[in-house]
């Protein structure tokens, strides 16, 4: 088995980081984007109340603190405690008694509900959007490196090369470990490639008997087999077979290093890349069947020459070159 090593790139933001986000930190900076916004839209309410102006904009300052909040914080939970916050807030400085609760006067209680209801409903809908953007993104980056492999692939000149580019694609994109077999000449699977993602040893899954075994038969099958599917589901991984025109060429395999299912999209993604592989691949044998007719052809035009030339009776190359030999020739 051959083995590659890659890291994740960060910046490229295929794949969920969230085993790598320590909570602690992730609790201190988004509580420290939450203070600083409060303090900020706090102290400009109070500057503007200076001013002598109407209620209803100081309202709307506060109401802004929940939705900066959901903008610039990751998850929604902080968007909510900025809502209730902003409430609290609004009554302790601007209600009488000022810088006291008023107690939650009657006079006061439909506004103070309003302005909540329409901070959580804010916060809402800033954070489906945050997220509805990053899926977006997310989409347009798997397509790009979709693009980008396919690139790599037309510029392969022999099947190393051809596991090469989607191997190390693959791990960029699904940040999981990736094994990779092709058929050789022989018709038979070649020793596997292995990419490791991040050497979290999920490359160990596939030195198990058994995961060789089942990747012989996703092979035999030419079906996905593995994690997901409903072949072998006891398996440590999801296999996707490279079919060809009329058979299987290989098989791509993805490491569950928890028995984590592929989501739809991976498993699409891991079907382009299957496809995109196979037309790599019977592009290659097409290129090499052309280049031996073209050398079989040249051979035979030079025993036709031969024979021209030297009167002598050869059927191949190897007969003239056998004949004319420094071992026959000294008989």
């Amino acid at each position: 088995m051959k083995e590659r090593t890659f890291y994740k790139d960060e910046r490229t933001k295929l794949y969920n980081n969230m085993d790598s986000i320590q909570p602690k930190a992730y609790f201190i900076d988004n509580s420290i984007k939450l203070m600083i916004i409060t303090a900020v839209l706090c102290g400009l309410s109070v500057f503007i109340n200076s001013m002598n102006v109407d209620i209803s904009v100081i309202i709307l300052i506060f109401m802004m603190i929940p939705i900066m909040t959901a903008t610039m914080t990751d998850g929604v939970i902080f968007g909510v405690v900025s809502a209730v916050a902003s409430v609290f807030l609004f009554d302790f400085i601007f209600m009488e008694p000022l810088y006291g609760f008023s107690g939650w006067d009657r006079n006061y209680t439909i506004m103070f509900i309003g302005m909540f209801i329409f901070s959580c409903i804010s916060t809402a809908i800033v954070s489906k959007l945050k997220l509805e953007i990053e899926s977006q993104k997310l989409k347009a980056r798997k397509m790009e490196m979709l693009y980008k492999t396919d690139k790599m692939l037309l510029r392969a000149r022999n099947k190393e090369q051809i596991m090469e580019s989607s191997g190390e694609n693959l791990v960029n994109i699904l940040g999981k470990t990736i094994l990779i077999t092709l058929l050789d000449e022989n018709r038979n699977l070649m020793e596997p490639h292995v990419y490791i993602c991040n050497s979290n040893g999920s490359e160990n899954i596939f030195r198990t008997i058994t995961e060789r075994e089942i990747i012989k038969e996703c092979f035999r099958r030419g079906c996905s087999v593995g994690v997901g599917t409903k072949f072998y589901g006891s398996s440590n991984a999801h296999y996707e077979p490279i079919k060809g025109n009329y058979s299987t060429l290989g098989v791509i395999g993805v490491a569950c290093f928890k028995k984590e299912i592929l989501s739809e999209d991976e498993v699409k993604i891991l079907k382009v890349v299957a496809e995109q592989v196979s037309v790599a691949i019977e592009r290659e044998n097409i290129f090499e069947r052309r280049h031996l007719a073209n050398i079989e052809g040249e051979e035979e035009r030079l025993v036709e020459k031969i024979r021209r030339v030297t009167g002598g009776d050869y059927v191949t190359l190897d007969d003239f070159l056998y004949d004319n030999s420094p071992v026959n020739s000294g008989k």
